[in-house]
This record gives C-alpha cells, sequence and structure tokens, in this order.
C-alpha cells in the first residue's frame, strides 16, 4: 500500500476520531500551530540528519515520488498526521480510564 495512502488513513480516522469523541486537542488555534510546527521541525531536523548521515533512506517503492530536500513529500506529512493521531487516541483514551 503506498504511503500517502497509509497516511491518509491516518488522518481520516484521527478526523473521525476527534468528531466521535468529542474531544479537543488544543486549547486555541495559535496552540494547535505551534505545537505542529514544533513536532514538524523536530522531526525534519531528525530525518534530514540521519539521511545526510545515510543511516536512514527512502528506496522509493511506495513513494509518490516527490522530494523536497532531502526527504519525500510523504514523511513531511508524516510529522505532521502521526502526532496528530496519536495524540488524538491518547485522548480518548485518556478519557476512557479516568
Amino acid at each position: 500500500m503506498p504511503y500517502i495512502i497509509v497516511l491518509l488513513l491516518f488522518f481520516l480516522s484521527a478526523l473521525y476520531l476527534e468528531w466521535k469523541f468529542r474531544i479537543h486537542l488544543y486549547k486555541t488555534q495559535r496552540e494547535r500551530v505551534v505545537i505542529s510546527i514544533l513536532f514538524f521541525l523536530v522531526g525534519v531536523i531528525w530525518d534530514t540528519y540521519a539521511v545526510a548521515s545515510k543511516q536512514w533512506i527512502f528506496p522509493g517503492k511506495g513513494l509518490i515520488g516527490w522530494k523536497i530536500g532531502l526527504l519525500p513529500l510523504e514523511e513531511y506529512l508524516f510529522f505532521l498526521i502521526v502526532p496528530f493521531w496519536i495524540l488524538t487516541v491518547y485522548k480518548i483514551l485518556d478519557k476512557k480510564f479516568r
């Protein structure tokens, strides 16, 4: 399955869960943007270093082929979507077990 499809499924499932369980991850829009940028920057710096030092590669299979710098487009989306999904699931579980 192409990486972009997996990311899309994560994103759509997080949106659905956020709506279904009526959770709000952030108090303000500003908080949402700042936290997303922080996750994004840390991920991009980390992966760019790993790729540049040949500790990590993206062989191309399952990727759409668009690169920005050393990283494929999907990896940039990963840094925005996966933390959103993880925080959403965490909030649901936290709400359930409190």
